[in-house]
Protein backbone atom coordinates (compact mmCIF):
# COMPACT_ATOMS: atom_id res chain seq x y z
CA UNK A 1 0.00 0.00 0.00
CA UNK A 2 1.56 3.07 -0.99
CA UNK A 3 1.47 6.74 0.98
CA UNK A 4 -2.13 7.57 -0.07
CA UNK A 5 -2.95 4.40 0.48
CA UNK A 6 -2.13 4.15 3.88
CA UNK A 7 -3.39 7.93 4.52
CA UNK A 8 -6.95 7.00 3.89
CA UNK A 9 -6.84 4.42 6.38
CA UNK A 10 -5.39 7.39 8.93
CA UNK A 11 -8.08 9.36 11.73
CA UNK A 12 -7.76 12.30 13.32
CA UNK A 13 -5.46 10.86 16.08
CA UNK A 14 -2.47 9.59 13.53
CA UNK A 15 -3.37 12.68 12.19
CA UNK A 16 -3.01 15.77 14.76
CA UNK A 17 1.34 16.71 15.61
CA UNK A 18 1.38 18.93 18.71
CA UNK A 19 3.96 20.62 18.63
CA UNK A 20 6.57 20.65 22.05
CA UNK A 21 7.62 24.40 22.23
CA UNK A 22 7.34 24.05 25.93
CA UNK A 23 10.63 25.19 27.97
CA UNK A 24 12.25 22.61 29.75
CA UNK A 25 12.51 18.66 29.20
CA UNK A 26 10.07 17.92 31.92
CA UNK A 27 7.59 20.12 30.74
CA UNK A 28 7.80 18.06 27.98
CA UNK A 29 7.59 14.75 29.40
CA UNK A 30 4.66 15.84 31.31
CA UNK A 31 2.81 17.37 28.95
CA UNK A 32 3.17 13.78 26.50
CA UNK A 33 1.97 12.15 29.44
CA UNK A 34 -0.67 14.24 29.67
CA UNK A 35 -1.96 14.27 25.84
CA UNK A 36 -2.63 10.53 25.78
CA UNK A 37 -4.78 11.32 23.33
CA UNK A 38 -1.98 12.11 20.98
CA UNK A 39 0.43 10.09 19.21
CA UNK A 40 2.61 12.28 17.39
CA UNK A 41 5.02 15.16 18.93
CA UNK A 42 7.19 17.70 17.51
CA UNK A 43 10.49 18.72 18.67
CA UNK A 44 12.32 21.92 17.43
CA UNK A 45 15.33 23.56 18.31
CA UNK A 46 13.99 25.43 21.61
CA UNK A 47 13.64 22.15 23.51
CA UNK A 48 17.29 20.73 22.16
CA UNK A 49 19.28 24.03 23.35
CA UNK A 50 17.38 23.85 26.81
CA UNK A 51 18.66 20.00 27.54
CA UNK A 52 18.54 17.09 26.72
CA UNK A 53 15.46 15.54 24.99
CA UNK A 54 16.10 11.81 26.00
CA UNK A 55 13.38 11.78 28.42
CA UNK A 56 11.11 12.85 26.20
CA UNK A 57 12.42 10.34 23.28
CA UNK A 58 11.47 7.89 26.05
CA UNK A 59 8.44 8.69 27.07
CA UNK A 60 6.97 8.81 23.28
CA UNK A 61 8.93 5.64 22.68
CA UNK A 62 7.52 3.54 25.39
CA UNK A 63 3.64 4.63 24.96
CA UNK A 64 3.69 5.75 20.99
CA UNK A 65 5.81 2.81 19.69
CA UNK A 66 3.25 1.03 17.03
CA UNK A 67 0.80 3.93 15.92
CA UNK A 68 2.62 7.34 17.20
CA UNK A 69 6.20 8.74 15.89
CA UNK A 70 8.42 11.94 16.69
CA UNK A 71 8.78 14.59 14.07
CA UNK A 72 12.47 16.48 14.83
CA UNK A 73 11.92 19.96 12.96
CA UNK A 74 15.85 21.53 12.30
CA UNK A 75 15.60 22.26 9.10
CA UNK A 76 18.52 20.81 8.40
CA UNK A 77 20.34 20.84 5.02
CA UNK A 78 23.05 22.61 4.63
CA UNK A 79 25.94 20.75 6.47
CA UNK A 80 28.61 18.89 4.80
CA UNK A 81 27.54 15.13 4.22
CA UNK A 82 29.64 13.65 7.21
CA UNK A 83 27.08 15.37 9.41
CA UNK A 84 23.90 15.00 7.51
CA UNK A 85 24.26 10.96 7.32
CA UNK A 86 25.64 10.54 11.37
CA UNK A 87 21.94 12.46 11.99
CA UNK A 88 19.98 10.54 9.97
CA UNK A 89 21.49 7.18 11.49
CA UNK A 90 20.78 8.61 14.90
CA UNK A 91 17.01 9.57 13.58
CA UNK A 92 16.61 5.61 12.26
CA UNK A 93 17.94 4.39 15.39
CA UNK A 94 15.60 6.38 17.55
CA UNK A 95 12.55 5.79 15.46
CA UNK A 96 12.07 9.41 14.40
CA UNK A 97 9.32 10.01 11.83
CA UNK A 98 9.69 12.74 10.53
CA UNK A 99 12.68 15.08 9.86
CA UNK A 100 12.98 18.68 7.56
CA UNK A 101 15.09 19.76 5.44
CA UNK A 102 15.03 23.55 3.96
CA UNK A 103 17.45 26.84 3.21
CA UNK A 104 17.61 29.99 2.32
CA UNK A 105 15.21 31.21 -0.65
CA UNK A 106 18.14 32.58 -2.83
CA UNK A 107 19.80 29.05 -2.75
CA UNK A 108 19.96 26.19 -5.11
CA UNK A 109 18.00 23.33 -3.43
CA UNK A 110 21.30 21.22 -2.20
CA UNK A 111 20.27 17.62 -4.00
CA UNK A 112 23.44 15.95 -2.66
CA UNK A 113 22.46 16.23 0.45
CA UNK A 114 18.89 15.45 0.25
CA UNK A 115 20.57 11.88 -1.34
CA UNK A 116 22.39 11.72 1.17
CA UNK A 117 20.22 11.88 3.48
CA UNK A 118 18.09 8.98 2.09
CA UNK A 119 21.11 6.45 1.52
CA UNK A 120 21.91 7.38 5.46
CA UNK A 121 18.15 5.69 6.26
CA UNK A 122 17.27 2.54 7.54
CA UNK A 123 14.10 1.58 5.69
CA UNK A 124 11.31 4.17 5.10
CA UNK A 125 11.81 6.25 8.23
CA UNK A 126 12.57 8.85 8.59
CA UNK A 127 10.84 10.43 5.97
CA UNK A 128 12.31 13.57 5.15
CA UNK A 129 10.39 16.68 4.57
CA UNK A 130 11.14 19.77 2.92
CA UNK A 131 10.40 23.16 3.57
CA UNK A 132 9.70 25.70 0.65
CA UNK A 133 8.60 28.62 2.37
CA UNK A 134 8.41 29.36 6.09
CA UNK A 135 4.67 30.11 6.97
CA UNK A 136 5.66 33.49 8.36
CA UNK A 137 7.61 34.62 5.20
CA UNK A 138 6.22 35.99 2.04
CA UNK A 139 7.51 36.44 -1.34
CA UNK A 140 7.57 40.27 -1.31
CA UNK A 141 9.88 39.81 2.08
CA UNK A 142 12.53 37.81 -0.32
CA UNK A 143 14.50 38.18 -3.60
CA UNK A 144 13.24 35.51 -5.65
CA UNK A 145 13.52 34.51 -9.34
CA UNK A 146 10.36 33.54 -11.28
CA UNK A 147 7.43 33.71 -8.96
CA UNK A 148 4.95 36.31 -8.55
CA UNK A 149 2.78 34.58 -5.82
CA UNK A 150 3.65 32.77 -2.89
CA UNK A 151 1.72 29.98 -4.29
CA UNK A 152 3.82 29.88 -7.34
CA UNK A 153 6.60 29.93 -5.70
CA UNK A 154 5.46 27.26 -3.27
CA UNK A 155 4.90 24.65 -6.38
CA UNK A 156 8.35 25.51 -7.90
CA UNK A 157 10.58 25.29 -4.95
CA UNK A 158 8.65 22.08 -3.68
CA UNK A 159 9.32 20.59 -6.84
CA UNK A 160 12.61 20.74 -6.75
CA UNK A 161 12.80 19.40 -3.12
CA UNK A 162 10.47 16.43 -4.37
CA UNK A 163 13.04 16.09 -7.37
CA UNK A 164 15.74 16.38 -4.97
CA UNK A 165 14.10 13.24 -3.16
CA UNK A 166 12.35 14.43 -0.23
CA UNK A 167 9.36 12.56 0.45
CA UNK A 168 6.73 15.17 1.26
CA UNK A 169 6.23 19.19 1.99
CA UNK A 170 5.54 21.52 4.63
CA UNK A 171 2.93 23.47 3.55
CA UNK A 172 0.58 26.03 4.85
CA UNK A 173 -2.69 27.79 3.43
CA UNK A 174 -4.49 27.74 0.56
CA UNK A 175 -1.36 26.33 -1.39
CA UNK A 176 -1.88 22.94 0.53
CA UNK A 177 -4.03 22.27 -2.33
CA UNK A 178 -2.05 23.02 -4.85
CA UNK A 179 0.62 20.90 -4.11
CA UNK A 180 -1.62 18.29 -3.50
CA UNK A 181 -3.10 18.39 -6.76
CA UNK A 182 0.77 18.85 -8.52
CA UNK A 183 2.20 16.24 -6.32
CA UNK A 184 0.19 13.76 -5.78
CA UNK A 185 1.25 10.47 -3.37
CA UNK A 186 3.26 13.21 -1.22
CA UNK A 187 3.30 13.88 2.28
CA UNK A 188 1.72 17.09 2.85
CA UNK A 189 2.14 18.52 6.28
CA UNK A 190 0.61 21.61 7.05
CA UNK A 191 1.50 24.12 9.93
CA UNK A 192 -0.86 27.63 10.24
CA UNK A 193 -3.31 25.32 11.84
CA UNK A 194 -5.67 27.88 14.29
CA UNK A 195 -9.16 26.57 15.13
CA UNK A 196 -11.63 29.09 15.04
CA UNK A 197 -11.39 32.04 17.67
CA UNK A 198 -7.39 31.48 18.11
CA UNK A 199 -4.70 34.13 16.44
CA UNK A 200 -2.39 33.91 13.79
CA UNK A 201 0.50 34.51 15.98
CA UNK A 202 2.53 35.39 12.99
CA UNK A 203 1.86 32.82 10.82
CA UNK A 204 0.79 34.58 6.98
CA UNK A 205 -1.21 31.38 5.39
CA UNK A 206 -3.43 30.27 8.08
CA UNK A 207 -6.30 27.57 7.72
CA UNK A 208 -8.85 25.95 10.22
CA UNK A 209 -8.02 22.20 11.33
CA UNK A 210 -11.01 21.23 8.53
CA UNK A 211 -9.91 23.47 6.04
CA UNK A 212 -6.57 21.92 5.89
CA UNK A 213 -7.67 18.52 5.74
CA UNK A 214 -10.72 19.52 3.08
CA UNK A 215 -7.73 21.28 0.97
CA UNK A 216 -5.28 17.55 1.24
CA UNK A 217 -3.44 17.98 4.41
CA UNK A 218 -2.15 14.63 5.49
CA UNK A 219 -0.81 15.44 9.39
CA UNK A 220 -1.72 19.04 10.76
CA UNK A 221 1.06 20.76 13.41
CA UNK A 222 -0.66 22.62 15.99
CA UNK A 223 1.39 24.40 18.60
CA UNK A 224 -0.02 27.31 20.49
CA UNK A 225 -3.69 26.73 20.21
CA UNK A 226 -3.24 23.58 22.29
CA UNK A 227 -0.21 25.03 24.84
CA UNK A 228 -2.29 28.25 25.61
CA UNK A 229 -5.54 25.84 26.13
CA UNK A 230 -6.90 26.09 30.29
CA UNK A 231 -7.40 22.03 29.07
CA UNK A 232 -4.36 21.33 27.00
CA UNK A 233 -6.01 17.14 26.54
CA UNK A 234 -9.47 18.75 25.75
CA UNK A 235 -8.05 21.59 23.09
CA UNK A 236 -6.30 18.44 21.28
CA UNK A 237 -9.10 16.37 21.38
CA UNK A 238 -11.37 19.19 19.66
CA UNK A 239 -9.34 19.80 17.21
CA UNK A 240 -8.57 15.38 16.49
CA UNK A 241 -12.84 15.65 16.56
CA UNK A 242 -12.76 18.22 14.08
CA UNK A 243 -10.19 16.64 11.76
CA UNK A 244 -12.45 13.29 11.94
CA UNK A 245 -15.62 15.41 10.98
CA UNK A 246 -13.49 16.60 7.81
CA UNK A 247 -12.01 13.29 6.64
CA UNK A 248 -15.59 12.33 6.38
CA UNK A 249 -16.94 15.17 4.31
CA UNK A 250 -13.39 15.83 2.49
CA UNK A 251 -15.26 15.98 -1.02
CA UNK A 252 -17.00 19.00 -0.60
CA UNK A 253 -15.26 22.53 -1.74
CA UNK A 254 -13.71 24.81 0.64
CA UNK A 255 -13.52 28.46 1.20
CA UNK A 256 -10.53 30.30 2.56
Amino acid sequence: MGISGQMQTKSGKDRLIVALDVPTQDEAVDLVKKLDNVFIFKIGLGLILNGSVAAVLAELQKNRSESGGIFIDLKVGWDIGNTITNFVKVCTELRIKFITVSGPPEFTINSGVIQTALDARVGDYPKILGVPLLSDASIDETTLSGASTDTEYILQRGGELLTAGCDGLIVSGKPIHDCKQKFPGKIIVSPGIRPLGTTADGHLRLTTPSQAIELGSDYLVVGRPILNASDRKAAAQKIIDEIDEALDCRHSPVSL
